[in-house]
């Protein structure tokens, strides 16, 4: 098996450095290769050179935060040769938060992914884009808008460019009109606040829209919130953090469904894919069963 660590070299500078060290202890002596990404969308492209080449099973390691993932993932999907492992050395590292029984510590110590622990793990499909761990509409994707932005002008990780994009945020509207079908099931159109698709069950820096999601059920989890006012959403955000929110049901409508159609009414609208902003109209999201394996560390 070949073992490829794609790393982006933008990520946690100390976790690259302690990162390399145990690349060189654990690796000594094997056939490894590091790959650097350089640009966006290149973790991508590294990912399909290897999903080419069908002769040679291929072990990769995801060195850097959700975006890296984000893009591996779009360059493996249905890749039966290639098997991920995540090293999570980003500001924003949301995903791993819904591998049970894990701390962030846990993944990098390579010397236990000698013998891993394997899991399957479904991924989310729009329009022709993966996303393993959310896929959102609404109020949370200009907040996400707003964090990147705030991520380019300081230097503050972890929840703190969050609350700021979120604040930034309220002084658009709210809420979005939708119509939305879950399976056979179609809601009349409404103005909603959040609307969140959920493989894994955190994001945005730790908000737990659907507690209940699992990332290896074939479902996909739906998170529905209707027409916030903005004296309320402050309030809400802290219950939205906890996966407390769920028990609003005069606003908060929780689903579960394979195939999911937004009718945007043929607009374009902004999508938050693992946050990763994309316009899109009238998406479908779709679950794909087992769409990856992943390689855990052993615990």
């Amino acid at each position: 098996m070949k073992d490829v660590f794609i790393v982006n070299p933008n990520s946690g500078r100390n976790d690259q450095y302690h990162l390399m060290n145990e690349i060189k202890e654990h690796f000594q002596g094997k056939r490894i290769i590091i790959e650097k990404t350089k640009f966006p969308g290149h973790a991508t492209h590294i990912t399909q050179k290897y999903a080419l080449n069908t002769t040679e099973p291929v072990h990769i390691f995801a060195c850097g935060g959700d975006g890296t993932l984000h893009e591996i993932v779009n360059g493996m999907a249905g890749c039966k040769h290639i098997s991920l492992s995540i090293i999570p050395i980003g500001t924003g590292n949301d995903f791993i938060k819904s591998l049970k029984g894990y701390q962030k510590n846990d993944f990098f110590d390579l010397s236990r992914y000698n013998e891993p622990v394997k899991q399957n793990c479904d991924l989310l499909k729009v329009n022709g884009e993966y996303a393993i761990n959310t896929v959102s509409f609404g109020f949370d994707v200009n907040v996400a808008k707003h964090v990147n932005h705030f991520r380019d002008k300081i230097s503050v990780g972890g929840i703190v460019p969050y609350y700021l994009g979120m604040l930034a945020s309220l002084s658009k509207p709210l809420a979005q009109e939708y119509r939305i079908q879950i399976d056979d099931k179609k809601y009349p159109s409404d103005k909603y606040t959040f609307v969140v698709f959920c493989n894994g069950k955190y994001y945005g820096g730790g908000y737990k829209p659907c507690p209940d999601a699992r990332i290896d059920d074939g479902k996909i989890d739906v998170c529905m919130i209707r027409n916030v006012k903005r004296t309320q959403i402050v309030g809400l955000a802290k219950k939205y953090e906890k996966g407390l929110h769920v028990n609003y049901s005069e606003i908060v409508e929780m689903k579960k469904g394979k195939a999911i159609h937004m009718d945007t009414n043929n607009k374009d609208v902004d999508v938050n894919l693992d946050g990763e902003i994309r316009s899109m109209k009238n998406p479908t999201v779709e679950i794909l069963p087992g769409a990856i394996q992943l390689l855990l560390p052993r615990k």
